[in-house]
């Protein structure tokens, strides 16, 4: 009866290795309940044991499961899961570039940043954030940020009306 709680244990085990190469979570539930049906048997043949089986069955599944981890993150079985190039801004890769021209001008809410909304600068009207605060319509503003779309004003002290 010992071989096949070992049996069991052991093809759950290569189950679960084998889904971190072949994804698709059959391999993994197959080899779970192949480890279940393990403990299952060894605490049928051995009670007295149970306690230990157990443990000893949790303790297998996660240093297997370490394992795969570390056979997917080490060997080029991540190729396919893992990105292995960056896109950087300077190389081009933006959804919108950022009009840096904007940085320092000042203009006025045109609809009250709770912390997003609109103002209006150089005549033109832009989607901005406040840096948190609540800023009324008509508050005069001045920009101090821009990455991309994403423009973050801040309130100045006069209000125009």
């Amino acid at each position: 009866m010992i071989w096949w709680v070992i049996l069991f244990f052991l093809a759950g085990m290569v189950l679960i290795l084998a889904e971190f190469v072949l994804p698709g979570a059959v391999l993994g539930v197959i080899g779970g309940v192949l480890i279940l049906i393990s403990t299952g048997l060894g605490i049928y043949a051995f009670p007295e044991w149970t306690a230990l089986l157990v443990a000893g069955e949790f303790v297998g599944a996660f240093l297997f499961i370490v394992i795969g981890l570390f056979v997917v993150s080490k060997t080029g079985y991540a190729g396919g899961l893992a990105l292995r190039t960056s896109q950087h801004a300077e190389d081009g890769y933006v959804n919108v570039p950022s009009d840096r021209s904007l940085i320092g001008a000042t203009g006025v809410v045109y609809t009250a940043l709770r912390p997003a909304g609109s103002v209006i600068v150089n005549n033109e009207r832009i989607d901005a954030v406040s840096n948190g605060l609540l800023i009324p319509k008509d508050s005069a503003v001045r920009v101090v940020e821009v990455h991309g779309n994403r423009v973050v004003v801040e309130p100045l002290e006069e209000t125009v009306s």
